[in-house]
């Protein structure tokens, strides 16, 4: 280690880096038996165009993400209810995505609405249990979308340079599996046109760290931002190899992720995917 002393910027970016480490390094969870691979329907190709008030449903609505797209799209007028596994909020609909059962009665919670949100995702655990968490799970969401003739499915993701990084050196093979296998069932079954993947690299926001899945609050990521944001990194970033580009990538707030998230669910969006921090920011100004 140098002896010499780091400078505040500097200091900041190690600390991201010890973070980022800790974002991959698994956790242990209990492990449902490994189902067989469930193909995605086609849906037909639909559009919407934002009303007054539009059904949309938030799959893992109680959660970090979800939550917060839950609540923007409440407050903005629309008709919004959460569907997880407690059920919890207003109007909520408890359903296991991974159930024996869950396939029908998400087709009949989601029939009538306009858009479905997905934040359902997990990390941690051996291999078989984020393919299920990531990727069943979230096929079985977007086959009973399709079913239940929803018109946009908009799916949060993971930012293609962790994939390349982390998931290129042989880490966390499950998640990026899952991940992969959901990204493909929506574009199959909704079209580019009718879909959106947003997709993060870190998330920050709240008020509190955590560390299964590992969080820094707003208060620390803002001063993140303000370091790994400036074009003085970014211009560094962009010429840097893969590893040391993911550690100086700019986190994304929860906020953002959220208004990109209900973008989506609009028919805001103008491509089918917003990958990485200045995309996701920029979808989410559609938001206003």
């Amino acid at each position: 280690r140098h002896r010499h002393r780091s400078s505040p910027a500097m200091s900041l970016a190690s600390h991201l880096v010890n973070v980022r480490v800790a974002t991959f390094a698994p956790s242990r969870s209990r492990t449902a038996a490994r189902r067989g691979a469930v193909a995605p329907l086609r849906a037909a190709g639909a559009t919407i165009v934002a009303s007054s008030k539009t059904k949309i449903a938030i799959l893992g609505g109680t959660g970090f993400v979800g939550s917060r797209v839950v609540e923007l799209l409440r407050t903005a007028g629309h008709d919004v209810f959460s569907v997880s596994k407690s059920g919890g909020g207003s109007g909520g609909v408890a359903i296991d995505l991974l159930g024996p059962d869950s396939a029908d009665a998400l087709k009949n919670a989601l029939t009538g609405c306009d858009a479905v949100v997905s934040c359902v995702g997990v990390i941690g655990g051996d291999d078989d249990a984020n393919r299920l968490g990531n990727g069943d799970a979230n096929v079985v969401a977007v086959n009973a979308a399709s079913a239940a003739g929803v018109k946009r499915f908009v799916y949060v993701s993971v930012a293609s340079i962790v994939s390349e990084v982390v998931g290129g050196a042989g880490v966390l093979t499950g998640y990026f599996d899952g991940k992969k296998t959901a990204d493909v069932a929506v574009t199959e079954s909704f079209g580019e046109k009718n879909s959106l993947i947003v997709k993060p690299s870190f998330i920050y926001g709240g008020d509190t760290f955590g560390i299964t899945p590992p969080r820094v609050t707003k208060q620390y990521g803002d001063i993140l931002v303000k370091v790994l944001g400036s074009r003085l990194v970014k211009s560094i970033a962009a010429k840097m190899p893969g590893p040391i580009k993911l550690t100086l990538a700019e986190p994304i707030s929860v906020e953002d992720v959220a208004k990109a998230c209900a973008a989506g669910a609009l028919g805001l969006n103008v491509s089918d995917q917003c990958d990485g921090t200045d995309e996701i920011k920029a979808c989410a100004a559609k938001m206003v």
